[in-house]
């Protein structure tokens, strides 16, 4: 696990936490002593190509409630077995999938750089339509007045499990585009979730009654203001999403922030706004003439404008990793 721009101090404490946490410990097996990590035994795995993952591998987890999910899981080129690495999940959108996600919101260059491990898990629903502009909508984020939590949030925490079994993890992070976002945002309102920080592009929710009981946890948003998917002012019926502007105060209050945002130009086209005084992060960035895109992505026309002067992966990644070093 690497964690830039730490103090030594940091890295002294890191390092004898791994060392208690994802030492090796002594089996023995057959009369002969192996050593396997105590905190997970996976390894590298071969994927297509017989690259390290290939660069992925699509795997099946078949949850409590006997369905068999999808996710595609990328081990960084660096990979040590025993040595606590970091977990970032990336949901698609409605429509897309774990694949398009993992190349359309791409952070395999910072994994490979911070040996962090990615996890695209993909929604994957039998749908009676599975022509339906839905059918590869989050369960747990089925619209936002009225929720069915348990199919996908269960297979979320479920996964984390099967992870943290498999493996040596440190922190969980989650990040998502569109109904990512939706589902980011049912993970970020459970009382107890097991990702620390969160980021959403293009869609996210606040709603009292489902979200006051979770404790301030940091959050990043992005929103275009020519997104027609999800338009800036809100919507009507069935969504009845609030103001972009009045979710993200809401959140802010809700993180513990005081009074109104520090607002301030990144470019032309790009602003950012950043609360003071919370008990955990809160920032948007405000892209002017931005469409449902991601920004820094690969260009789809057909969701308007993409814009090239930031972008959504490192600046997701330097504020899962970077913000809260000393």
């Amino acid at each position: 696990m690497k964690k830039r721009q730490s103090s030594l101090l940091a890295v002294f404490v890191s390092i004898m936490v791994l060392a208690t946490a994802c030492g090796r410990v002594p089996v023995a097996t057959d009369n002969q002593t192996s050593v396997v990590p105590d905190c997970g035994s996976g390894g590298p795995l071969t994927g297509p190509g017989g690259d390290l993952n290939g660069p992925y591998l699509e795997r099946t987890l078949v949850t409590r409630s006997g369905d068999e999910r999808k996710f595609l899981l990328r081990l960084p080129a660096g990979y040590e077995e025993g040595v606590a690495a970091d977990v970032v999940f990336n949901f698609h959108g409605a429509t897309s999938n774990a694949f398009d996600q993992f190349l359309y919101g791409d952070f395999r260059s910072q994994a490979d750089r911070d040996d962090v491990i990615l996890v695209m898990p993909d929604a994957n629903k039998v749908f009676p339509d599975p022509d339906h502009e839905l059918a590869g909508y989050w369960n747990s984020a089925w619209e936002a007045n009225l929720r069915v939590r348990d199919y996908d949030v269960d297979f979320v925490l479920e996964l984390v499990e099967l992870l943290k079994t498999e493996y040596c993890t440190a922190d969980f992070y989650a990040t998502g585009m569109s109904a990512g976002g939706d589902i980011v945002s049912a993970l970020r309102c459970l009382p107890e979730s097991p990702f620390v920080s969160l980021a959403a592009v293009t869609y996210q929710y606040y709603k009292t009654e489902e979200c006051s009981a979770a404790p301030p946890r940091p959050w990043l948003y992005f929103h275009g203001s020519d997104d027609r998917v999800v338009p800036i002012a809100g919507s009507d019926a069935p969504w009845f999403d609030p103001p972009v502007r009045t979710t993200m105060q809401n959140l802010a209050d809700h993180n513990g922030c005081e009074g109104q945002p520090l607002e301030s130009r990144v470019s032309e086209e790009v602003i950012h706004y950043r609360w003071s005084d919370c008990a955990a992060p809160t920032e948007w960035y405000f892209i002017e003439g931005g469409g449902h895109t991601w920004p820094g992505g690969p260009e789809l026309p057909v969701l308007g404008h993409t814009t090239d002067d930031i972008s959504a992966s490192d600046l997701i990644w330097t504020f899962f990793f970077d913000s809260v070093d000393p």
